[in-house]
């Protein structure tokens, strides 16, 4: 079942909720903001709520994530790992359950043998799950987990309130992105008022970046690329070892592209220790860059998206580029 409305899918949510004892939640592979606010929001309602939450990620958490409420229960999953015991799965900010990475790549068809809940905002979720709330209208997954936890009546404390809300201020840029609404400010101010840190999560996103991202950000802004209203630039495992920089890193370094006067699209080629390319694709309202990131496997937002490309960097250039000109009619 598929829903995009929170109070039509509150019921059914919670039915299933009340069924389990254990619950384990998962997001996506490269965890952003949203997805680990997202999964210790709902880690925190399900404790109150007598639940016991297996909060686990496929990678790292990014360094402002670390003082969130909870963020000691996170674990990070090993290939080889066992699927861990529970009566649940919910999935949070993740299209497909391949998305959650190696431990579906082991454990695939265990996972899906259990019952299966998902809460996502993405426009390319087709809903794998017994139950589903799909809103791509939602400027976060934060934001529509808190809607559906408040129609849920589901405790919602100040943990996990800040923990949505970084979810909400990271996915939007602070309400910059182009979908951000009325409901979208209307649900922040309603966390806040559930007791929200506000200055805790403004410290941990925008007054806490470690030094080796600003000189990464500048060593690969340095050799930026760009063709009319496409800007595009590389980071490779040399720039990494050279500053230092952690994977979340280029999160700056694409944020900073996008505000470049007249670029349209911009795309990062980041060179990774398995031979592989992380692909993050930006773009204007208008502009779905989601349809590009779907030919190589990989999804997201019509504004924001990535995939993961098996070559070279240059190789990786030489294959995206001609689509995003061909995208853009240069």
């Amino acid at each position: 079942m598929i829903y995009t409305d929170v109070t039509a899918a509150a019921p059914a949510f919670r039915q299933q909720i009340e069924q389990a004892q254990r619950v384990l939640l998962l997001t996506h592979v490269n965890p952003d903001g949203d997805a680990v606010g997202s999964l210790l929001g709902a880690a925190h309602a399900l404790r109150a709520a007598g639940r016991e939450p297996i909060c686990l990620l496929a990678g790292p958490a990014p360094s402002y994530c670390h003082a969130l409420p909870g963020a000691e229960w996170l674990d990070i999953y090993q290939p080889g790992d066992p699927l861990p015991a529970a009566d649940l799965t919910w999935m949070l900010d993740t299209a497909t359950p391949a998305r959650v990475g190696a431990l579906a790549d082991t454990h695939l068809p265990a996972l899906l043998a259990r019952p299966l809940i998902i809460t996502d905002h993405h426009v390319t979720n087709a809903g794998g799950g017994q139950l589903n709330l799909i809103d791509p209208q939602a400027a976060s997954t934060a934001d529509l987990l808190f809607r559906l936890l408040r129609a849920m009546d589901l405790p919602l404390s100040p943990q996990a309130a800040t923990c949505l809300y970084l979810g909400t201020i990271t996915d939007t840029q602070s309400f910059q992105t182009s979908s951000t609404t009325p409901q979208t400010l209307q649900t922040a101010a309603a966390m806040l008022s559930a007791g929200a840190d506000l200055r805790a999560v403004i410290s941990a996103v925008y007054f806490s970046i470690p030094e080796s991202t600003m000189r990464l950000t500048a060593l690969v802004l340095s050799d930026l690329r760009r063709q009319g209203p496409l800007a595009w630039a590389r980071v490779s495992l040399a720039h990494l070892a050279a500053t230092g920089a952690g994977d979340e890193a280029t999160d700056d370094t694409i944020m900073r592209m996008q505000r470049i006067a007249g670029v349209r699209v911009c795309a990062l080629f980041k060179e990774r220790p398995d031979q592989t390319i992380k692909l993050s694709l930006r773009a204007s309202p208008g502009i779905d860059v989601a349809a590009v990131a779907q030919t190589w496997g990989g999804g997201g937002h019509t504004q924001a998206a990535g995939a993961t490309l098996p070559m070279s960097l240059e190789a990786a250039e030489a294959a995206v580029l001609p689509q995003l000109r061909a995208l853009l009619g240069i």
